[in-house]
This record gives C-alpha cells, sequence and structure tokens, in this order.
C-alpha cells in the first residue's frame, strides 16, 4: 500500500512544480514586449503580449515619405515587431516545454500566426531549430514482419 504522507509530499512538490512552470509562463509573456524601427527610422512600434500594438513613433523621418510609403513603412515595421514578440515567446517557452510535443505545438501557433501578420513572408525567418537525428538505415520497427497480434 502508499504510504499517505509520501504521496501528499510528492502530489505537493507536483503542484508547487506546476505553479512555477505557470509563473514562469506568465512572466514569458509580460516579456514579449518588443520595439521595432523602420530601415529608415521613420517608424518606431512597440508590441506587447499577443502582439498588441502598444506604441506607435513618427520620427521627423516621416515627414519626408508620401503617405503611401508612410502607410507601409508603419505595417512592415508592426509586422516586424509582432513576428518577434511571437518568436520571443517561442524562444522563452522552449526550456519550460522542452522540445516535446507542446513545444511542436506551440512553434506551429507561431508559425501560423506570423503567416497570417506576414502573408507575404516579408520578415526574415529565425533558423531552424536541430532536428530530431535519423535512425540508421537498417534500424526500422517491423520485428521481421510478423503479426503481433496473436
Amino acid at each position: 500500500m502508499t504510504d499517505p504522507h509520501a504521496f501528499l509530499a510528492n502530489f505537493e512538490q507536483r503542484l508547487h512544480q506546476a505553479q512555477e512552470q505557470a509563473n514562469a509562463i506568465q512572466t514569458a509573456f509580460r516579456e514579449s514586449r518588443t520595439e521595432a524601427q523602420s530601415p529608415d527610422g521613420s517608424v518606431i512600434v512597440t508590441v506587447g503580449s499577443g502582439g498588441r500594438i502598444e506604441s506607435l513613433q513618427l520620427t521627423p523621418r516621416a515627414d519626408d515619405l508620401g503617405h503611401t510609403a508612410l502607410g507601409r513603412t508603419i505595417m512592415d515595421t508592426i509586422r516586424r515587431a509582432q513576428v518577434e514578440a511571437a518568436r520571443k515567446i517561442e524562444d522563452t517557452m522552449r526550456p519550460i516545454l522542452g522540445d516535446g510535443e507542446g513545444m511542436a505545438f506551440l512553434r506551429e501557433q507561431v508559425e501560423r500566426g506570423i503567416a497570417v501578420i506576414d502573408p507575404a513572408g516579408t520578415v526574415e525567418k529565425p533558423k531552424p531549430a536541430p532536428g530530431r537525428p535519423t535512425p540508421p538505415q537498417g534500424d526500422d520497427d517491423d520485428f521481421g514482419g510478423s503479426s503481433v497480434l496473436r
């Protein structure tokens, strides 16, 4: 029979670890605040968690742009800031989630979100994380072709 005191101590330890992970996740989202500046320095955008625009600043250089170019520059800068914020969350979550299914799901969601934010692919993509090594050529799971059902 299981010792109830040991069970309770183990349960409390797991609960404490879950609370620490939840706090780390909240911190990651709070710290995902990102600032991006247009290449010409005319636009500065700050986005918070979830890509929410917190501030938009136009420098005197914005006066030199026409309304069409300025609008495009603002949108491109917002996209870059939102993409960077999403990637910052992904990088922060990697140590918490590891490289398992949870991280793969988060990476997929980030890439989907980036595809919506930046459908033209104007923001450069990060270098891919190292993948799982491929098994040796002769390694298969067939076990000789016989059925496992009897």
